[in-house]
């Protein structure tokens, strides 16, 4: 799936006599496939295009380490929407700096590609970056296409090369065509190929329930993080004994939410992740606000003060239904 890609892709790409990139919050397959890589790993500043030209000067200047050759190649790696943010990616950014200095470019769009843009065709399409631009560009099957797998879209030559040197495609067992049919099937409903607007409504719907659940979880006083448009929103819960208390409150209420805490965040940095999809009805995402508005308050993580006039109640809820 999109782990293996990123794990079993990176090492295929770059190696010993080269430079990996990567920003300090990229998802932990980029880290584990640069680190099989064999090449040296630095990291910039998350979203930090004036720290990532300081790395890339800073390494292009020095060279390899002991040798001080040129690197053989450089490879700077980000999200398009981060998994355990839910920021998007400073793409335009970020991409001018690799274009000033020549790195290539190594895109996830796991969380991001066919949730985000106009026609869904992810953050380069909402940012207006040329797709032509970005070197490689990462995606999962599981997420927008509902089936299993991962990709990568690249140049002839590139592609060409991962098919006889990248492990996981020469040896592991291909998706069954069903599978394959789902991904295409997806793909068609999203560019409204499949001769309906389903695709432009579950566009317009998934930003309309993102951007409505994050409003009311602030105004109820939790601190979420992320950008408006984003479908991926971190409900910060900091104290990791209150993370299985909150947990288990919702379940009563019978709400599930995906909580994340170490290693996958730092220990204190705790959080509930919320993934807003297309197919949750203004009722579903009312029940859940209703209750973890009311565990939020029995746990004790509603940290930002709300004003009076801009507290939420299950009244003000009702009315949008």
């Amino acid at each position: 799936m999109g782990y293996v890609t990123n794990s079993a892709i990176i090492p295929a790409l770059i190696g010993k006599g080269g430079l990996i990139v990567s920003d300090s919050l990229n998802h932990n397959s980029i880290v584990n496939g640069s680190r099989f890589s064999g090449a040296t790993i630095k990291v910039f500043k998350h979203n930090n295009p004036a720290h990532l030209e300081h790395v890339l000067r800073e390494q292009i200047a020095g060279g390899q380490h002991h040798t001080h050759k040129p690197w053989k190649k450089i490879i700077v790696i980000m999200e398009g929407i981060y998994s355990m943010e839910g920021e998007m990616c400073n793409l335009p950014g970020i991409m001018d700096v690799c274009k000033k200095y020549k790195a290539f470019t190594y895109l996830d769009e796991a969380h991001s590609i066919g949730a985000i843009g106009k026609t869904g065709r992810g953050v380069c399409e909402l940012m207006g970056v040329d797709p032509a631009d970005v070197d490689i560009m990462m995606g999962t099957f599981t997420k927008s296409f509902g089936s299993c797998g991962g990709y990568i879209a690249a140049s002839k030559e590139i592609i060409h090369h991962l098919k006889h040197a990248c492990p996981a495609h020469i040896y592991a067992t291909s998706i069954s065509p069903p599978a394959a049919q789902q991904v295409i099937s997806a793909m068609k409903v999203i560019l409204g190929e499949d001769g309906s607007n389903r695709g432009a409504k579950k566009l317009a719907r998934i930003r309309e329930n993102g951007n409505f659940f994050r409003l009311e979880l602030k105004k109820m006083g939790f601190e979420v993080l992320g950008d408006n448009g984003s479908p991926v929103m971190p409900i910060m819960l900091y104290n990791p004994a209150k993370m299985p208390a909150f947990s288990r409150e919702c379940l009563r209420k019978n709400v599930a939410v995906c909580t994340i805490a170490y290693p996958a965040t730092p220990l204190l940095l705790a959080r509930a992740r919320i993934c807003i999809s297309a197919s949750h009805s203004r009722e579903d995402l009312i029940k859940g606000l209703e209750v973890i508005s009311k565990v939020g308050d029995l746990v004790g993580v509603k940290y930002c003060p709300v004003e009076e006039k801009k507290t939420t109640s299950v009244k003000k809820l009702k009315k949008f239904q």
